[in-house]
């Protein structure tokens, strides 16, 4: 299955400030990609990081739908064409329903494979101005997600996302379906041992999940 690609971007860090809030550092404005540019098992190498929970190897590259911006157009103004959420690849349509944890896609001459959810950070909320962004994202499971690089390679701005790899049926689990269980159904056994049963989940998240099912026994 192949989806076409609204944009590839990247983005510096620089000082920034909204609103009468301090100044921050961040790379949020990020940009479309010109040329071909080396995918990292780290992320490309043009995309710059500030925060320590953005980036690595587990986050190198954040995925967002195109088709996910309706959903701000009436509260975000204007609504930015891509990289609405600082995302690397703003993908025409694909819903969080439809990736799960190891799928393997193709992407230039790179395979990434999808490896964690996104949390929403307050720093978007500064930039649009909506103190409900966080809360709204996150309780929609629109989040988009990250991808860990499998193979590293060339990407150009036109390449497609191309799945190779399917994740198997018997631990199969979708962004959309850990974003509930995270922000809706904490409490819920049955689905938190199910999703800690699925390999391909990062170590920070499968703690997560530890300390919660933990909870829900006391």
């Amino acid at each position: 299955m192949n989806y076409a690609i609204y944009a590839i971007s990247t983005g510096k860090i620089e000082s920034l400030q909204y609103e009468d809030r301090r100044p921050m550092k961040s790379a949020l404005n990020k940009k479309p990609i010109q040329a071909k540019m080396w995918l990292s098992r780290t992320g490309f190498v043009e995309d710059e990081q500030e925060y320590k929970d953005h980036g690595g190897p587990d986050k190198a590259v954040c995925l967002y739908s195109k088709s996910n911006y309706a959903m701000w157009q009436d509260v975000i103004h204007p609504l930015p064409d891509s990289a609405l959420f600082r995302e690397n690849i703003t993908v025409y349509a694909i819903d969080e329903t439809e990736l799960f944890f190891g799928d393997q896609y193709r992407l230039g001459e790179a395979i990434i494979e999808v490896s964690e959810i996104r949390e929403p950070c307050w720093k978007l909320q500064s930039k649009y101005g909506y103190p409900q962004l966080v809360k709204d994202m996150s309780k929609s499971g629109k989040t988009g997600c990250y991808f860990r690089v499998i193979k590293e390679g060339f990407v150009s701005p036109n390449s497609n996302l191309a799945l190779v790899k399917h994740a198997p049926e018997s631990t199969r689990l979708s962004v959309q379906a850990l974003n509930d269980i995270y922000y809706n159904d904490r409490k819920n056994k049955v689905r938190i041992a199910y999703a800690l049963n699925n390999p391909y989940l990062t170590e920070k998240r499968k703690s997560v999940l530890e300390k919660m099912l933990a909870q829900c026994s006391k």
